[in-house]
C-alpha cells in the first residue's frame, strides 16, 4: 500500500508542478525552480543529520553515492544552477535508475517514516527535474549526448568502486548485488555487473529516444 501511495502521489505532485510551470511567468517560475532545488538539497542534508541523531548513520550505507544520490543532489543543484551537461546525465541515466529504484524499492535503514518520504520526494526529483527542463524550459537531448553520458558513467563506477574498495562499502552494488526482486539483475558477482553495463546502456538508448522524440510546446 504504502508503495502505490508513493507513486500515485509522486506522479499527480510531478505533474501540478510542471503545469503550473508552464503557466506562470519566467520570475515566478524560477521562484519556483530554486524552491524545489532546496528542497531537493534540502532533504539530502536533512536525512544526513536523521540518521546521525538516531546513531543509524554509517559510512557504508549513508553516504549520497549511490547513482540515485548523486542524481538527487545534482537535480536540486540543476533547479538552482542549469547545466546542459546535467540535463542530459539526469534525463538519460539518473532517470531510469530513479525509476527502477521507486518500481523495485530497497529501503536500507528500514521503513522508517521519514526515510519513506525522503526516498520517494528524492526519486521522484530525479525524474521530474529533466522532464521539466524538457518541458518547461525546451532542453533538447543532443545527438552525442548517449555516448557521452555512457563514457561519464564508467568513470562514476572507478570513482564509487575506489570508494567502495577504501571503506568496505557497497555503493552503486558494485561489491554485491541489491536484495530486490527484479529480474534485470543475473547471477552474481561479477557477472551482474556485466549485465548492468549492458542494461544501462539500453537504457540510456530508450530514453534518448524517448527525449529525442520531444516536441516543442505549443504555446
Amino acid at each position: 500500500m504504502t508503495w502505490w501511495i508513493g507513486i500515485i502521489v509522486s506522479l499527480i505532485i510531478s505533474f501540478i508542478i510542471i503545469q503550473i510551470a508552464i503557466r506562470i511567468p519566467p520570475d515566478k517560475r524560477k521562484t519556483l525552480m530554486i524552491s524545489i532545488g532546496m528542497t531537493l538539497i534540502l532533504i539530502e542534508l536533512v536525512q544526513q543529520a536523521y540518521l546521525k541523531h538516531f546513531g543509524i548513520w554509517n559510512a557504508k550505507s549513508s553516504l549520497p553515492i549511490h547513482l540515485c544520490g548523486i542524481s538527487g543532489i545534482l537535480a536540486g543543484i540543476m533547479m538552482i544552477r542549469q547545466n546542459y551537461s546535467g540535463f542530459e546525465f539526469l534525463a538519460l541515466i539518473g532517470s531510469p535508475g530513479a525509476l527502477h529504484a521507486i518500481l523495485t524499492p530497497q529501503l536500507n535503514h528500514g521503513p522508517i517514516p521519514f526515510l519513506i518520504f525522503k526516498y520517494y520526494v528524492s526519486h521522484a526529483g530525479i525524474i521530474l527535474v529533466p522532464l521539466f527542463f524538457a518541458i518547461v524550459l525546451g532542453y533538447r537531448i543532443k545527438e552525442s549526448s548517449w555516448y557521452k553520458v555512457f563514457l561519464l558513467c564508467q568513470l562514476l563506477i572507478l570513482f564509487v568502486g575506489l570508494a567502495n574498495f577504501m571503506i568496505g562499502s557497497n555503493y552503486m552494488y558494485l561489491t554485491k548485488k541489491p536484495l530486490v526482486n527484479n529480474p534485470m539483475i543475473i547471477g552474481e558477482w561479477p557477472w551482474y555487473i556485466i549485465g548492468f553495463e549492458i542494461l544501462g546502456l539500453i537504457h540510456i538508448l530508450l530514453f534518448y529516444y524517448g527525449y529525442r522524440q520531444m516536441r516543442p510546446l505549443p504555446y
